[in-house]
């Protein structure tokens, strides 16, 4: 695919649809675009990096020292329709677009002095090209993607958990003192992935991405330590669509928030405190993007979706019971410097007390192995060998038949086992299974 067609942008248009001019302090003389991700961090659309100035670019990579210089990021609808209709990628845009219209400026008040876990929108909705989302690039303020091969450490997984617990905070600050409006509002946002309408394609992936975790455990049986594991998911693989689905829907109002709904390592950036600006090295700050999959559930789906997909089992069987409790502090932290009500807090310490949150967490736990047969084998993918969606969108147009994780890793392969030892181990299993 031509470069030019898939990140080409006029600025000068752009500027009639998005506030541009609000944000940059400068006349715009020159601007170029760039991909605004790396391959195998997205996914659902195409995002830009628009860097504008005053003066023309360098051939090389930075703009000159001391020139007015200003960058932001654009989302665009990929170009592939057999993609874009197979995948649910309209369904996925629009949804976003309406978390940024509607459900963001709702919860961004209760964000403490503006300290949001979100990028800066300046504008979703469409122009002459169609679907666009224009937001603020988090690496222009320092902040970095980390490496998805590498899981995340006790450090950064606390400060992820710390700074979810500010989002899910803010949903109940608002069912408690705008109840109306902050209703009126989520019911603008779709689930997107856990529905009737998406279920001929998620479910068919959902269970072709359990099938290859089967056959991975099959070939890591050498011992017979993994076959009660297999048997359970065999069991559970033509049902744990519908039994998520109907979960997610049927959560109970008082432990429901507005969800991130995809919160995994690629849609993470970090601030480092170390002058290279590494994600890698002693976060100081963190952020949360791409909104596509928000949601109005339990806050443990945001919990389970996030740690089985971003840490190792070392560090899960050492620490989960301990980053639940940084979550626990840090909402009820949160929530005293927003509501008043005595009243309120109490019955909001009980809800959410770690007795609570841990029962939650061990009711929903196949959430959590779901997701991670479903997402690691794009989280674990060589980098030089990421399969072509469009390619395969073309040759596959029945969801049924779509496989996208057939260049799995001894990584995948490991994580996997580790997976299915744990649940067993840990008795996940069984109550899933009581349901």
């Amino acid at each position: 695919m031509d470069e030019v067609n898939e990140y080409g942008e006029d600025v000068e248009t752009l500027c009639n649809y998005v506030a541009l001019r609000k944000v940059i302090p400068f006349e715009v003389k020159y601007w170029r675009c760039s991909a605004g991700s790396s391959l195998g961090d997205n996914y659902m659309s195409v995002v830009k990096r628009i860097e504008v100035s005053t003066h023309e670019f360098d051939s090389g990579v930075a703009q000159r020292k001391g020139e007015p210089h200003f960058s932001f990021i654009v989302k665009r609808q990929i170009l592939s329709q057999s993609r874009r209709l197979l995948f649910r990628c309209d369904e996925a845009f629009y949804n976003e677009i309406n978390a940024y219209t509607h459900v963001i400026p709702a919860l961004e008040k209760y964000f403490i002095n503006g300290d949001t876990v979100f990028p800066q929108c300046y504008y979703a909705g469409t122009d002459k090209k169609g679907e666009l989302i224009a937001l603020e690039d988090l690496k222009r303020l320092g902040y970095r993607m980390p490496n998805r091969l590498v899981p995340f450490d006790l450090h950064h997984c606390e400060i992820v958990m710390k700074e979810l617990a500010k989002l899910h905070a803010t949903s109940i600050a608002a069912k408690h003192l705008d109840d109306s409006n902050f209703r009126e509002r989520y019911s603008k946002v779709n689930e997107i992935v856990y529905c009737a309408e998406a279920e001929s394609f998620y479910g068919n992936l959902l269970t072709s991405s359990i099938e290859e975790s089967l056959k991975s455990l099959r070939e890591s049986n050498v011992d017979g330590s993994l076959s009660d594991s297999i048997c359970v998911i065999e069991q559970l693989k033509t049902e744990l669509y519908q039994k998520i689905m109907h979960s997610i829907k049927n959560a109970s109002d008082c432990v429901s928030v507005m969800c991130h709904g995809d919160l995994y390592v690629n849609n993470i950036m970090f601030m480092s405190n170390m002058e290279d600006g590494s994600a890698g090295q002693a976060p100081k700050a963190v952020k949360f993007f791409d909104l596509q999959a928000m949601r109005y559930t339990s806050f443990i789906f945001d919990i389970l979706h996030f740690m089985f997909t971003s840490t190792k089992r070392e560090l899960r069987d050492a620490h989960t019971n301990r980053l639940l409790e940084t979550y626990r502090h840090a909402l009820h932290t949160r929530l005293e410097q927003l509501l008043d009500s005595r009243e309120h807090l109490a019955s909001i310490r009980e809800t959410f007390s770690l007795e609570n949150i841990i029962k939650e967490f061990t009711a929903h736990a196949l959430y959590g192995l779901a997701i991670s047969m479903w997402v690691l084998p794009a989280v674990t993918f060589d980098p030089n060998n990421i399969p072509n969606l469009d390619a395969i969108s073309e040759a596959v147009p029945n969801a049924n038949e779509i496989k996208v994780t057939q260049k799995l890793t001894d990584e995948y392969h490991s994580r996997i086992k580790d997976l299915a030892l744990e649940f067993h181990q840990n008795g996940y299993f069984g109550s899933w299974l009581e349901k």
